[in-house]
């Protein structure tokens, strides 16, 4: 005779199907696959558009290239020793490889390169904390905000970093909730910094003008995940 625990579970009067447990974890995985559609879509559209696609719209016009095709992107994995992030990876792959998002645009693997024209891995090569020490593994460029201050992202966490001149600062702010307020119109750079007014000379005016500045990051200590 078939025990309990043997028997389908439609004859032990439970409907079939996957564990409640199951059920719950597999409706959040659809939900959280609908979030990341819905704001890719969002990033898409603000990209799309020439004076909204990054922060410098008027210092540097970038054209977004074609997407990264999988084949790049396995290579650039293949050279750093690790995975991009999934969401940066779905953006270079389904908007475009660069040219677009927060400061002067995500840097790509290929196609969108820096004002200097440097990729992703070229960057992970002269971004070091110190003369000694590199990016730590799984640390990676996103974009350029002039003065030698980056955003980066670590791939394990999904948290964003601030570097700057002070090392590397985690912002607390992972790389969704970053994209989302982009694309809701915040100002990222206000909330990586504390800023500070300065009363400074006009180059071109020779008058007094007030400025805001960043006196220190916000956030903690980057301490590289296990």
């Amino acid at each position: 005779m078939l025990s309990s625990s043997s028997m389908p579970c439609s004859s032990r009067g439970q409907p079939c199907g996957l564990r409640p447990e199951r059920r719950v974890a597999r409706a959040a995985q659809r939900a959280f696959r609908m979030y990341e559609d819905r704001l890719i879509s969002a990033v898409r559209a603000r990209a799309h558009n020439p004076a909204t696609r990054t922060d410098r719209p008027s210092e540097r016009h970038c054209e977004i290239p074609v997407p990264a095709t999988a084949e790049a992107i396995q290579a650039a994995e293949g050279r750093m020793g690790f995975p991009l992030q999934s969401f940066h990876r779905r953006l270079l792959q389904e908007i475009g490889d660069g040219g677009f998002g927060p400061g002067d645009g995500l840097v790509g693997v290929v196609h969108g390169l820096d004002a200097h024209g440097r990729s992703l891995l070229a960057l992970r090569d002269v971004l070091w904390l110190d003369a000694e020490t590199p990016l730590p593994a799984g640390v990676v460029p996103l974009c350029d905000w002039g003065d030698s201050i980056w955003s980066c992202v670590d791939a394990k966490t999904d948290h964003v970093l601030t570097f700057d001149e002070s090392g590397l600062t985690d912002t607390r702010q992972n790389i969704y909730s970053w994209f989302d307020d982009w694309v809701s119109g915040v100002s990222l750079f206000g909330k990586m910094f504390v800023l500070e007014e300065r009363v400074i000379v006009n180059p071109f005016t020779n008058q007094l003008m007030t400025v805001r500045t960043p006196a220190s990051p916000v956030g903690a200590p980057y301490k590289p995940s296990g």
